[in-house]
């Protein structure tokens, strides 16, 4: 499969386009931002921006990357604040862990469906779409 190809629906794919190829990049870079952000959340933040301003502008398969990239975002910050708000109790550690780990296997999930030119299945999925 050629990287950046766009599936069809007869299981071929098509070469893709400037701008399509430009969208595909821009997913990627998101997607790069949240691994870094593993080390400093800042990053987070700044994919989540471009994600929002970059969705509108993308063919329909690429738009359920950045609908997943921006739902993970907010999940991951769910599962963050439940557990810092319950962490006295012992139990926050182990949501704290939960949404460190659904986050990660989100981001990589992602990068992956990317990765073989396929559109994220349940993009407002709240565990792996």
């Amino acid at each position: 499969m050629i990287v950046g190809s766009v599936p069809r629906t007869d299981g071929g794919t098509l070469p893709p386009n400037d701008a399509e190829r430009r969208s595909r990049n821009v997913v990627l870079a998101v997607y790069i931002l949240y691994g870094a952000g593993f080390v400093t959340g800042l990053a987070f933040i700044v994919g989540l921006v471009i994600a929002y301003l970059k969705r509108d502008e993308a063919p329909p398969w690429l738009r359920t990357h950045f609908t997943f990239q921006i739902r993970t975002f907010w999940i991951s910050l769910l599962w963050g604040v439940v557990g810092v708000l319950t962490a006295w109790l012992l139990v926050g550690l182990a949501f704290l862990a939960f949404g460190f780990l659904l986050t990660l296997a989100r981001t990589v999930k992602g990068f992956l469906r990317l990765n073989d030119d396929k559109p994220i299945n349940d993009p407002e999925s709240w565990l792996l779409g």
